[in-house]
């Protein structure tokens, strides 16, 4: 499939904490819209995400991605500007992690949730993932962002420990509590922790460089922490 031949260019593209507070503002309770039923709560915030676009010019209607990804995501690579268009599968948002059964478990994050996430990986890794819109059609949505390419290949399972442990400060937490992958690595430091670090998700770059591209960072709160706190090798 060749490219499309207008696609949406970095210099429209909005920090995520920026983006976060907006769409904050428009899903919270009492917000614009009003209250959405707990029943409901997904696919509402998905049709509002869709209005909340449109509104702000950044729906970008039938683009659709050229390449299939994981989980998670499907892509176009943008050659010109070195970086990957990542689309979220149509009408979801990826995964957050839930400590609801006493232990991490992936379940469907609602937009703000995964913008979040997001956020929160720009934070612990200097990434500079953007968003650029919504893609895709009103039914069947997908939150569009921005990332760098990075060359290299898959980090090994011994970098990516050393890169949390030694590099970070971070601690690798027992498999027990990994989630993602049979190779999904997790660790913890202080109130946060991040999941599904994997060969697939951290690349080390021809000078020897290890930098995750993909991964589920979660903010603790004290229930969280309290069940991780054991949980190391």
């Amino acid at each position: 499939m060749n490219e499309p031949t207008h696609l949406p260019q970095p210099d429209s593209d909005r920090p995520l904490i920026e983006v976060c507070h907006d769409l904050g503002e428009r899903i919270r309770p009492g917000g614009p819209d009003g209250e959405i039923d707990e029943w409901s709560i997904y696919d509402e915030s998905l049709r509002r995400l869709v209005r909340w676009a449109e509104e702000n010019g950044c729906f970008f209607e039938n683009l659709q991605p050229l390449k299939q990804g994981g989980r998670e995501h499907d892509l176009i690579f943008m050659e010109n500007g070195a970086c990957w268009l990542k689309f979220t599968k149509p009408a979801a948002a990826g995964y957050v992690v839930s400590f609801e059964s006493r232990m991490p478990a992936l379940e469907p994050a609602l937009p703000l949730e995964y913008l979040e996430r997001l956020m929160l990986q720009n934070e612990i890794f200097a990434d500079n993932v953007t968003f650029v819109g919504v893609a895709g059609t009103r039914l069947l949505p997908r939150i569009l962002t921005r990332q760098p390419h990075l060359s290299g290949e898959g980090a090994s399972p011994g970098e990516i420990v050393s890169m949390m442990v030694e590099g970070l400060g971070f601690r690798l937490l027992d498999s027990r509590y990994s989630v993602g992958y049979a190779d999904s690595l997790a660790f913890v430091r202080d109130d946060v922790a991040v999941f599904d670090l994997r060969p697939a998700n951290v690349v080390r770059t021809p000078d020897g460089v290890m930098v995750p591209i993909d991964a589920i960072p979660a903010r603790l709160d004290a229930a969280a922490r309290a069940i991780l706190s054991a949980a190391t090798t």
